[in-house]
């Protein structure tokens, strides 16, 4: 049972290389608007929702204005500029871009820009973005995983702006940012993942990178630190491994891959189709998995809104008085 077990798990991995979408990404601006990705089967350009009250107007990012694939764009906005970031992934014949461009206060589009660029068969996961700011820099972090044949590597970039000029753009592979590695354990699962699960979240000087591996189930959590090259306006990422986390020995059981979020010291690892499951790890250790069947009343959005509730409140002894 135990062999026929770890087939399954093998095999979930590998039936399906396309990566699948994470839902349309929304952001509200200190003004009341709320923009949205408005996602499409027949577009090939990046097109969001504007709903200032009860006015809705549909928005074509114009850098993507042409025949060639742009889709998975991901929102970031910008209190302090009041500025509105558009990330998204543009797939050619030679190369598969990720792109950016921004929406300015007055209603212009900048140009777009290329913060990364793989080859053309490449495939990638959904994004994963961030924004962050120190004094009058303001960084947006990007990652994803890419697959080239049988090469996967985790992509990371950080582009940098400085009262709101863009400055730098610097790409690298956050696994090799990783100051630890990671060991193999003799007695994870035997599973081969396409694409691990990953999860990004801001920190009070950076951001903190959720990983997990092509095989087994063992996951990291790491620290990126921007840090501006010395006489020189570069902002480089400075990696530390904030933490390894053993086994978790939870794995997809169909196509749908395994995701990941976190809060605080806590990680949770689920899956999401007609049965929502999920783990976490708390306190040095992963729990037993739980599983909720799906149906129309309950929703794979409502538990996990639950769980992220759960994960983020802070229990007693995580808190300190000050006397």
């Amino acid at each position: 049972m135990e062999s026929v077990m770890m087939k399954r798990l093998l095999l979930a991995g590998l039936l399906v290389l396309a990566p699948v979408a994470f839902g349309a990404s929304s952001v509200l601006t200190t003004k009341g608007i709320l923009y949205s990705v408005e996602s499409s089967d027949t577009s090939t350009s990046v097109n969001l929702m504007r709903r200032s009250g009860g006015t809705k107007t549909l928005l074509v990012v114009p850098a993507t204005v042409d025949d060639t694939r742009d889709d998975r764009a991901q929102l970031e906005y910008d209190r302090s500029a009041d500025r509105l970031y558009v990330v998204w992934i543009r797939g050619g014949a030679q190369t598969t871009d990720v792109m950016m461009s921004y929406l300015d206060p007055g209603g212009e589009w900048s140009d777009a820009e290329v913060i990364s660029s793989a080859a053309g068969l490449a495939r990638r996961d959904e994004l994963r973005t961030a924004l962050t700011r120190v004094s009058r820099t303001t960084f947006i972090h990007v990652a994803s995983w890419v697959r080239d044949g049988e090469n996967l590597s985790g992509e990371y970039s950080l582009t940098a702006f400085e009262s709101g000029r863009q400055v730098s753009t610097m790409t690298s592979n956050f696994q090799m940012l990783d100051t630890q590695g990671q060991a193999g354990y003799a007695d994870d699962l035997e599973v081969l993942t396409p694409f691990p699960a990953l999860a990004i979240s801001p920190v009070t000087d950076g951001i903190d990178i959720v990983y997990g591996y092509e095989k087994g189930t063992a996951v990291t959590r790491l620290h990126i630190t921007p840090r501006l090259e010395p006489n020189a306006r570069l902002w480089r990422p400075g990696g530390k491994t904030a933490g390894s986390m053993p086994p978790a020995h939870f794995a997809a059981t169909s196509t749908t891959p395994v995701k990941a979020l976190f809060s605080r010291d806590r990680v949770v690892l689920y899956t999401s189709d007609s049965v929502f499951r999920f783990v976490v790890f708390e306190k040095g250790a992963w729990s037993e998995a739980t599983e909720f069947t799906l149906d129309e009343k309950l929703t794979g959005d409502a538990l996990l809104n639950q769980v992220r509730r759960f994960i983020e409140d802070t229990q007693p002894d995580e808190t300190s008085v000050t006397q």
